[in-house]
């Protein structure tokens, strides 16, 4: 029997592959269910799009956490602006659902993580402001990468990661 966590990776596969957001019927074939099937564990469009933001919030923060427990958040930070199939299929998730207009109820969750990834930051560098800077360049390369389908290099991340944290 298919489990929650196989409609997600279907619902990432299927966006990954076509570049689209796939349908529930989609999803349930792939994944050998019936449309009601896949109901089940998500009663409503909405509820499975949630659970697909909410996957990729969890994947970031505990990258950030085991960040921060190491030393090195603004590093881990930078280094996931290399956008992977999830965070594709979260971008298209909230491009709908602002379609939609029912992205409000999320909005608050990420905006909780966002800030609380900042503040991992903000430790490491000693500076609030500084944090938000290096947030807003993360962002900006990840934006970058979706757009060109070109992550940053090495090189450049380890270039930006230097002066951020205050190398000439």
């Amino acid at each position: 029997m298919a489990t929650s966590e196989d409609v997600l990776d279907a619902l990432q596969e299927l966006t990954s592959t076509t570049g689209k957001l796939p349908s529930i019927l989609e999803i349930a074939n792939a994944v050998g269910l019936t449309k009601q099937g896949v109901l089940h564990h998500f009663p409503t469009r909405a509820a499975l799009d949630a659970a697909a933001i909410r996957r990729a919030l969890a994947r970031v923060d505990a990258a950030m956490t085991q960040a921060a427990d190491d030393g090195s958040p603004l590093e881990t930070y930078l280094h996931l602006s290399s956008p992977t199939a999830g965070d594709q299929v979260v971008v298209l998730v909230l491009t709908a659902a602002a379609q939609r207009r029912d992205s409000g109820e999320l909005a608050d969750e990420i905006e909780l993580a966002v800030s609380g990834w900042q503040r991992m930051i903000a430790d490491e560098l000693g500076d609030p402001t500084q944090a938000e800077v290096a947030r807003l360049v993360g962002d900006g390369l990840f934006s970058e990468a979706l757009l060109t389908g070109t992550p940053p290099s090495s090189e450049r991340l380890k270039r930006l990661t230097a002066r951020l944290r205050g190398a000439p």
